[in-house]
């Protein structure tokens, strides 16, 4: 390298340094201006760290600073006192956070709550303001969290939590809140409307006034009013008060302006009440003062000073003067007139003396008038209020001129009263009639001359005896007793009455006692007693002689009575006064027209006619008496002729009316025992045919379904349900046999049997009942070695299946169980017990015996609850004693029920053949045959079909009597199938019809009687008429049986070209499927067909004969019952809906239950339809029934059969 290299590399060298230097010295420089800077700003945050804390320290808002790590920033002393931290130390320190923050949770009033919040906040970190924290003393703190972002040296990264006490200013907000409420919760209406009438606002109590403000409609001119008076009070600026009327209120309205706000706020007061009580003071001041102004008496009111406050039209007549009156006294009243002042210092002296006194004050005043001087009765009254102050005083006085003028009077009178009295004392003390007067207490008040001599002479003053035997002890009673008689009626009352004399002798006297009634309002009373023993002793003569006559008149029993030959009646006796009804002495004096009945004066004529020809008159004849009754009498009478005298009958009669009932009586009994047993005859046999039809179609459509294809448990369940229909079959013919148990002529039957199988046949049926009840059933049966006996089976059975059934029904839980134990066991007879056992309900000790009375049942709400008629018990017991046996019945209360009974049974000498089996029917044998059935039932009528048509039988069908004739004159039947009760003609009725035809082949043609009739009369019945018959419900083979015993067979070789289906019974063909309806909008189902399913058991062919059958019938039915119901043939009505019922319950058709229930009884109505409801009734009864029927009809067509 060269010289001048290095000098150059020397110099870039030395001025690199030199420029390292230079830039060295300025960063000193700007280190010592840095560290100037930084110990100047270290001055300041000093100084601002000093102001802050000193600022924080004074401040009235707590506030705490929290550094990122925990550590306390900055702790003013607000926030010290506010949580009574006394340890803390305010200011900057070091010390953790979470003390004060755990200081402050814990004083809060749901510490976990704050924690919570606290946690939220410092994990948000997020500005948050204003949230409310309350303390465990009700102090609310408002609390604002500040998160710090620590960017410079000034302010360290954390967060700040500042509190300031809120309670007073929440306190204050819920009291502005309770006060902004009052409007809402003021009873009274508040309505704010603005200057353009738009309603701002309305309380709850004035939202009514606002719907009929905003919509006038009903009251346009109250909305009106309201408007205008609310803009002139915004107009004049100034609050106005008035009333206002709506509807039948009122208000007081108060309008108050906002001019600025250009409103008006509207507050009313309802003050309906004040103003109704307003009038109705104003009508009671009215009231009083209108009865005061119509008083005769002067009424006047005065004040506390004796001024006038009110004055009746009495007191002073002029209105003007009343009025002027008012306020002023009686010195200014008389000063007016100019009269002396003497009278208005004597008032007023009262006035002051009743205040004093506290009470009424009367005085007599009289006055001068026009008229005259008068005279009046005064009186002042002062009234006091509760606390003992003077109110007023009322004045009122009577003009008792006229009744001073009218004592004086009366004294003058009084005067020549007296003198009168005198001169009549002298005339009654000269007269020889008793006269006396005495006082309620029976004291003698006044009597003349000849009572005092009568007195005198008599021995009543001289005994005190009350013996009623003693004569004078009588007659003193006596006249006690007239005079309180007297005294207690009224009333004047005559008598004869004696008087026995100290001598013993008796003196007679015809008496009369009357009220005497004296001025001063007291009764006394007065006798006037004539001495008549003279006229007592020449009567008594005539009384004793006619005595005998009257006694045999009056005490006779005989019908006896005298009258003249016109029928005037001359004499009666009580008893034929009693026949009539009319008292004896009223019927004297009246003829015979006027007592007897009109329909007798025919009769009454002719014997008056023979009364005037003949001397002697017998007869009967029949009245009625005042009671109704008939009364049959037998009379013998005589007509006397005395010389000078007019003729008269004596009439002599006897009753024989008890003799005559007595006879009708044994007639009428004998007619209603006949009529009480065809009574019960027809009501067994009615409910015979009611309960056997259905069972007829259950075990006919049973017998269809056995001939199906079935399972082995279908077949034993199909084994199961006819030997249940059999056994229902025997139980409604025990019931029907009530009748006869209770009368003593049930006929058992005598056959021998195995009792061991019996009992098995018949308690399967309940096995399975217990079973779906969820119960144990169980047999403790005692195996018999030889258990063919001889009896009644089917009674026996009916026995065990009435106490098995009642042991299920009542049973809940638990189990049943039927034992049996051996009694006695010989060569000749079995004696057995048995036990039904259940833990049911159990019978109360109170009830074990009623529990075996006909219908009784041991509570009230047995049949409500578990059904039955309380007869099951009752055919029990019957039949365990006419089979010999007892029965008897343990049992506890809720704690099940053993039922015992035993039975002592004959032993078969035989054993029981061994079963010979029936071979097959031959259905072939009917082919070709011509049947009529004759039956009114669709179902009955369709079951019959079936079986008939799948013989190939010719079946032709009549639903009623005039029909089957009809068909029976058209043409030739092999036989005849008879339904028994139908409308119109019956089966018998049509069965005497045939047998009367004139065609012998015709009249010969076999009947068989189809019939639920069980009754042995009908059995005879049936008989005489000359028809075979058959009991509903029939099985199938029975039919053919019956049918080939009255049919003439096919030939055998006719048999061969038979069709081999026949010999499986009848198979019906199939009819094709209704075409399906249109489309359409989906109608409530008007039928229900689940029991038509049931009963047809599956057999789809069944249900639709049975529906088509019904469609086709039914419009038919209709305008029968239409056109019945338009004539008014309620009869025909009643037929028609008897005739569809069956059918209406097998379709379970819906709706018209109620019409059915109404209608269909008709058909039972007498000829005088007498009980039929009211036709503004049956008519939309009828219609309505007409109605579903047809919309049935129709859905019919569509309806699923599969």
């Amino acid at each position: 390298m060269s010289t001048s290299d290095s000098t150059t590399a020397t110099a870039t060298l030395a001025d690199q340094l030199a420029q390292e230097r230079r830039e060295r010295m300025a960063a000193e420089q700007q280190v010592q201006a840095l560290r100037r800077h930084l110990a100047a700003t270290q001055r300041v945050v000093t100084r601002l760290t000093g102001s802050i804390t000193r600022l924080t320290q004074n401040l009235r808002v707590a506030v705490l600073v929290v550094h990122q790590n925990g550590k306390v920033v900055l702790l003013n002393q607000e926030f010290c006192d506010l949580l009574g931290l006394d340890d803390a130390q305010p200011g900057m320190q070091e010390q953790p956070a979470e003390p004060l923050l755990e200081a402050l949770i814990q004083q809060s009033a749901r510490p976990e709550n704050t924690r919570q919040e606290l946690e939220n906040l410092r994990f948000a970190n997020q500005r948050t303001l204003g949230a409310d924290v309350e303390l465990a003393d009700s102090t609310v703190l408002e609390m604002d969290f500040i998160p710090l972002s620590g960017q410079d040296d000034l302010v360290p990264a954390g967060y700040m939590l500042s509190f300031r006490d809120v309670t007073q200013a929440r306190r204050a907000e819920q009291y502005l809140n309770s006060l902004s409420r009052i409007p809402g919760q003021n009873p009274n209406p508040v309505l704010r409307l603005h200057a353009n009438g738009r309603v701002l606002y309305a309380n709850p109590a004035a939202e009514q006034l606002r719907q009929e403000y905003v919509a006038p409609e009903h009251d346009p001119a109250f909305s009106q009013h309201l408007y205008q008076a609310a803009t002139e009070a915004l107009a004049a600026g100034l609050p106005t008060q008035s009333e206002v009327g709506h509807a039948d209120r009122c208000f007081q309205l108060a309008i108050v302006p906002f001019v600025n706000d250009q409103y008006v706020n509207l507050y009313f007061t309802d003050i309906t009440q004040v103003k109704d009580a307003e009038k109705r003071l104003v009508e009671q001041q009215e009231f009083y003062e209108t009865v005061l102004n119509q008083l005769p008496a002067d009424v006047a009111v005065f004040d506390t000073e004796h001024r006038y406050q009110f004055v009746n039209p009495a007191a002073l007549r002029e209105p003007g003067l009343r009025e002027w009156i008012i306020g002023r006294t009686d010195f200014e009243y008389l000063a007016h007139w100019g009269r002396p002042l003497d009278l208005a210092h004597r008032r007023r002296a009262i006035f002051q003396r009743a205040v004093q006194q506290r009470s009424v004050v009367a005085w007599e005043e009289t006055l001068e008038t026009p008229e005259g001087p008068r005279l009046s009765l005064r009186h002042m009254q002062p009234v006091f209020s509760s606390e003992g102050d003077l109110r007023m005083v009322i004045g009122y006085g009577l003009d008792i001129t006229e009744r001073h003028e009218a004592e004086e009077k009366v004294r003058r009178s009084e005067a020549r009263l007296q003198e009168q009295q005198n001169f009549v004392q002298q005339v009654v003390n000269t007269t020889p009639i008793v006269l006396w007067v005495c006082n309620t207490e029976g004291q003698i008040q006044f009597s003349n001359q000849a009572f005092e001599d009568l007195i005198s002479t008599g021995a009543h003053r001289y005994t005190d005896s009350s013996d009623p035997h003693d004569p004078v002890a009588a007659e003193k009673w006596a006249h006690e007793q007239s005079i309180l008689h007297v005294l207690k009626s009224g009333q004047e009352i005559a008598y004869e009455s004696s008087f026995t004399q100290l001598d013993g002798t008796v003196r007679y006297f015809q008496t009369v006692v009357r009220p005497l009634p004296r001025t001063d309002g007291s009764i006394n009373v007065m006798g006037v007693s004539t001495d008549i023993t003279e006229i007592k002793q020449t009567g008594n003569t005539l009384e004793r002689t006619a005595k005998q006559y009257r006694d045999l008149m009056h005490y006779s029993q005989a019908l006896i009575c005298t009258h003249d030959l016109e029928g005037v009646v001359l004499s009666v006796n009580p008893a034929a006064a009693q026949l009539v009804g009319v008292v004896p002495e009223l019927l004297v004096g009246r003829t015979l027209y006027d007592v007897l009945t009109p329909d007798l004066h025919p009769q009454l004529g002719v014997y008056l006619a023979q009364a005037r020809q003949q001397q002697e008159l017998t007869g009967l004849m029949t009245l009625r008496g005042p009671d109704g009754r008939p009364h049959h009498l037998m009379y013998n009478n005589y007509r006397v002729q005395e010389p000078g005298e007019l003729p008269y009958v004596i009439a002599y009669g006897q009753e024989i009316t008890e003799r005559i009932q007595a006879e009708q009586e044994l007639l009428r009994a004998k007619e209603a025992a006949e009529n009480t047993a065809r009574a019960k005859e027809n009501f067994l046999a009615n409910m015979s045919h009611e309960i056997r039809t259905p069972i007829n179609g259950i075990l006919g459509m049973a017998g269809l379904l056995a001939k199906t294809p079935l399972a082995p448990t279908q077949q034993e369940h199909l084994r199961v349900l006819r030997n249940s229909g059999r056994h229902l079959l025997t139980v409604i013919n025990d019931v029907l046999d009530v009748a006869k148990i209770e009368a003593g002529k049930l006929e058992l039957e005598q056959m021998a049997f195995d009792l061991n199988q019996s009992i098995q046949d018949a308690v399967q049926s309940l096995a399975f009942r217990a079973e779906e009840k969820g119960i144990g059933f169980r047999l403790e049966l005692m195996p018999l070695p030889h258990p063919v006996v001889i009896g009644d089976p089917g009674r026996i059975n009916q026995i065990l299946l009435n106490l098995l059934s009642n042991a299920v029904k009542f049973t809940t839980h638990g189990e049943v169980v039927l034992a049996s134990r051996l009694l006695r066991d010989t060569d000749a007879e079995l004696a057995l017990e048995f036990q039904v056992r259940d833990t049911g309900i159990g019978i109360p000790a109170d009830k074990l015996e009623s529990v075996f009375e006909s219908f009784s049942q041991a509570y009230a709400d047995i049949s409500r609850r578990f059904g039955g008629t309380g007869l099951g018990l009752t055919i029990s017991r019957s039949l365990v004693l006419q089979l010999g046996g007892q029965m008897w019945v343990e049992s506890e209360l809720n704690h099940g029920s053993t039922f015992f009974f035993s039975l002592t049974l004959p032993k078969a000498q035989h054993p029981l053949p061994e079963p010979t089996l029936l071979p097959p029917p031959d259905y072939r044998r009917l082919r070709g045959k011509r049947v009529l059935l004759v039956e009114d039932h669709p179902v009955n009528q369709q079951l019959a079909m079936l079986i008939l048509e799948g013989w190939e039988v010719e079946t032709h069908v009549a639903s009623d009597g005039n029909e089957a004739l009809d068909q029976l004159e058209a043409r030739l039947y092999d036989v005849v199938l008879m339904d028994i009760q139908m409308p119109g003609l019956s089966g018998l009725d049509v069965t005497r019809r045939l047998r009367q035809h004139p065609d012998p082949l015709r009249a010969a043609t076999p009947v068989i009687a189809l019939t639920a009739n069980v009754m042995r009369s009908d059995d005879e019945t049936y008989r005489a008429a000359g028809l075979d018959y058959l009991s509903k419900p029939f099985e199938e083979d029975d039919l053919f049986r019956k049918l080939e015993a009255n049919l003439r067979p096919v030939p055998a070789d006719e048999l061969e070209a038979a069709a081999p289906t026949l010999l499986a019974g009848p198979q019906v063909s199939l009819p094709p499927a209704p075409e399906a309806a249109p489309a359409g909008p989906a109608a409530a189902s008007l039928f229900d067909l689940t029991l038509l399913r049931d009963t047809a058991h599956g057999s789809t062919i069944f249900m639709q004969k049975i529906i088509g059958s019904f469609r086709a019938h039914t419009p038919v039915a209709v305008a029968q019952l239409r056109e019945a119901a338009a004539a008014g043939d309620w009869l025909a009505v009643g037929l028609v809906v008897h005739k569809l019922r069956p059918s209406l319950q097998l379709l379970g058709i819906q709706g018209p239950q109620e019409a059915v229930a109404m209608l269909e009884p008709l058909s039972r109505l007498p000829p005088d339809l007498a009980g039929l409801p009211p036709v503004a009734e049956l008519l939309p009864a009828a219609h309505n029934l007409a109605t579903v029927l047809e919309a049935a009809v129709e859905q019919l067509a569509n309806a699923h059969i599969e």
